[in-house]
């Protein structure tokens, strides 16, 4: 017998596969990511048990098959979906920040590895990805992201001298291999560096996660051009991890407007 897990889920790649079939990639709560063919799932029948083809972004009660090894596909059982995010869709900055969030999720988590609060953080983020905390939001998720994968950036203290920056200093350097900061006298380990102004540095380190955005709003508004450079030092750090470029990067423009 088929052992059947039941779970929520949240879509963040869609290929198709075929007229009727599509290979997708789920963030599972209890069950991490999970690849997935949905066979038929593009088929009106009467024995079609999804409420229709996964769409990217979509949140919805997924049950499956997992897959028999680590690397394979498991199989989609039955799909209810339970948000569309319409208002996101109509949304073109909150769009493209949403891409961006699901493309470094997919690189930076290991399939069938279990993350509850990247999944909660994500959703959270998506909401707020409608709002002026946009910016700001996914800024909080990559840095949440990167510390519940194992990868927390040290953003306050050098990791060459081991004391704290001081936020008068006129800037001081980020090792996106090490994901450490550094101040600018100090020698570089092996790699890049990227020039940041301890400022940025220090208030990234003491940025919350999306979660407590959403329930505790911060009063300053938003500074879209620090944020952006934040979230450079972020993702240049992700890419150092996984060796991978992030394909949504073109759009940051957009979203820091």
């Amino acid at each position: 017998m088929p052992n059947y897990l039941t779970d929520s889920a949240l879509c963040l790649r869609v290929t198709d596969f075929s007229e009727t079939s599509q290979i997708v990639a789920v963030l599972t709560r209890d069950s991490g990511l999970v690849p997935m063919i949905a066979k038929g799932v593009k088929r009106p029948t009467k024995k079609n048990t999804s409420s229709g083809p996964l769409d990217l972004l979509t949140s919805g009660e997924v049950v499956f098959i997992p897959a028999k090894e680590a690397s394979g596909l498991g199989t989609l059982a039955s799909w209810q979906l339970l948000d569309h995010r319409a208002g996101l869709r109509q949304d073109f900055a909150g769009l493209n920040a949403a891409m961006v969030a699901a493309e470094l999720t997919l690189h930076l988590l290991h399939p069938h590895d279990p993350h509850t609060d990247v999944y909660d953080e994500l959703l959270a983020a998506l909401a707020l990805f409608t709002t002026p905390q946009r910016p700001r939001a996914l800024v909080a998720y990559a840095k949440a992201l990167l510390t519940s994968a194992g990868y927390a950036p040290q953003l306050e203290t050098c990791i060459a001298c081991n004391n704290p920056l001081a936020l008068d200093a006129p800037r001081a350097k980020f090792s996106p291999r090490a994901g450490s900061i550094l101040h600018d006298h100090c020698p570089s380990p092996p790699g890049i560096t990227l020039q940041v102004s301890p400022k940025i540095a220090i208030a990234l380190a003491r940025l919350p996660a999306p979660t407590v955005l959403a329930a505790n709003p911060p009063d300053r508004p938003a500074d879209p051009a620090a944020l952006s450079q934040a979230l450079q030092l972020l993702l240049a750090q992700i890419e150092a991890i996984t060796d991978r470029p992030t394909k949504t990067r073109y759009t940051l423009p957009m979203i820091f407007k």
